[in-house]
C-alpha cells in the first residue's frame, strides 16, 4: 500500500498570477473604454474621435414627425385634440405614422375641414433628423388661417 502526502500548494506553471492580473486589468481597461464614450458625451457634453459615443438606433425614426394638436375653445382655452376620433380613424392605420410635412398638411387640412369654418386648431410639430429634433410646425398661429 503506498501512502500520498499532499501539502495543499497545488502546481502551477510559472507567471500563472501574473497572467491572471494582466487578464484582468486587461477587462477592466477594455470595460472603461467602453463606458467612457457614451458618459464622456451624455454626462460632459464631450466629444472626441478617441471615445466613441454610443447609438442605439442610427436610422429608425428619421424623418417622421412628431405633432400635437390643440383646438381653441369660445372661452379661449386650448384643449389636446384627438386627431383620431376627430377624423374618425383607428389608432393603428395611416394616421398613426407622420411620414413627412405634406401629410402633415394634409392632415391639418382635414382636422380644419372636420371642425368647420372658423375653427383655430394649433398644431405644434417637430421631424426627427440625424442632428436631433428640427421644429416643423410651431403653435403660435392658427393653422387652419394658414
Amino acid at each position: 500500500m503506498v501512502n500520498v502526502v499532499t501539502t495543499g500548494v497545488s502546481v502551477r506553471p510559472a507567471g500563472w498570477i501574473a497572467a491572471g492580473r494582466l487578464r484582468l486589468a486587461a477587462f477592466l481597461v477594455i470595460a472603461a473604454f467602453m463606458i467612457a464614450g457614451p458618459v464622456a458625451e451624455q454626462a460632459f457634453g464631450l466629444r472626441t474621435p478617441l471615445l466613441r459615443s454610443w447609438t442605439m438606433f442610427s436610422g429608425i425614426g428619421l424623418g417622421v414627425i412628431d405633432a400635437s394638436f390643440a383646438i381653441r375653445q369660445p372661452d379661449g382655452s386650448l384643449v389636446p385634440l384627438d386627431r383620431f376620433a376627430m377624423l374618425g380613424a383607428s389608432h393603428d392605420g395611416k394616421l398613426k405614422r407622420i411620414e413627412d410635412r405634406d401629410e402633415l398638411a394634409s392632415i391639418i387640412m382635414r382636422l380644419c375641414e372636420a371642425a368647420g369654418q372658423g375653427a383655430d386648431i394649433r398644431v405644434s410639430a417637430r421631424q426627427g433628423t440625424r442632428d436631433g429634433w428640427r421644429i416643423v410646425h410651431t403653435d403660435t398661429a392658427n393653422a387652419c388661417a394658414e
